[in-house]
């Protein structure tokens, strides 16, 4: 038998008996022997108990140094403690509405105000066309550019806002068009005049009404700021209404 294989028989031997039974064990003559060969020594306490501390010391050391000191079943040591389910950062928690969310009456005012916006830039382009007056003509112009600037910042707001403006006019305001598209001189300036008074009637309360209980803080502001562009072209069609020089 090799040193080794001594060395190792003889550790084996001081972990099942015990401290306590090495005494006796080595009293065996053949295990004296065997003692004597493999650590060249005498059989004293001392020494059997460090014979003994080195054998515990090799049977109980772990040969897996990176074995992971979490002692948490199923969970390697990388893994988060905090098991609560991921949620984005733009998730709402309960109770809370997104950003983007608009009420009933927000999301009405940007549908009601895309169509006054879009019939105003349709009828202001026939007036460049079939008006009879420099004034009714200039006029159409200046709604098609006023109102032309005002709907693209309308449908910005929108894009913000997650609604989808309407994109064709509504029945009543296609049959307006239609309407106008079939007159011409003197008739279709009084039609166009008289429409846009309507029209801005129309859009001065709606604007109004949103700027006073609007509840998105940009919407609302958007409508108090163009209320005024509003109230002056109504101001400026009653004053061609009123004139008598004009057909």
């Amino acid at each position: 038998m090799t040193s080794l294989n001594r060395k190792n028989l003889f550790k084996k031997l001081v972990t099942v008996a015990g401290i306590a039974g090495v005494s006796s064990l080595i009293a065996v003559p053949g295990l004296a022997e065997l003692n004597r060969q493999t650590h060249g020594f005498n059989q004293s306490g001392d020494r059997v108990l460090e014979l003994a501390d080195n054998a515990t010391d090799d049977a109980t050391t772990p040969n897996t140094p990176n074995t992971p000191t979490n002692n948490t079943p199923g969970r390697s040591p990388n893994s988060p403690i905090n098991n609560t389910p991921s949620r984005s950062p733009n998730t709402p928690t309960g109770g809370e509405t997104s950003p983007n969310s608009l009420s009933s009456q927000d999301r009405n005012f940007a549908m009601q105000a895309g169509q006054i916006g879009m019939m105003e830039v349709q009828l202001g382009r026939l007036a460049v066309q079939r008006g009879s007056s420099a004034s009714v003509k200039q006029y159409g112009q200046e709604m098609v550019e006023e109102h032309t600037q005002a709907n693209e910042e309308l449908m910005q707001l929108a894009m913000q806002k997650e609604v989808k403006l309407p994109t064709e006019m509504s029945t009543q305001n296609k049959a307006l068009m239609e309407r106008l598209s079939g007159l011409s001189g003197t008739s279709f300036d009084r039609a166009y005049k008289q429409a846009m008074i309507d029209s801005h009637n129309q859009a001065i309360a709606l604007f109004q009404a949103q700027s006073q209980q609007g509840q998105d803080p940009e919407l609302k502001a958007w409508a108090t700021q163009k209320l005024p562009n509003l109230q002056a072209h109504l101001q400026m069609v009653n004053q061609m209404l009123a004139d008598t020089s004009q057909p």
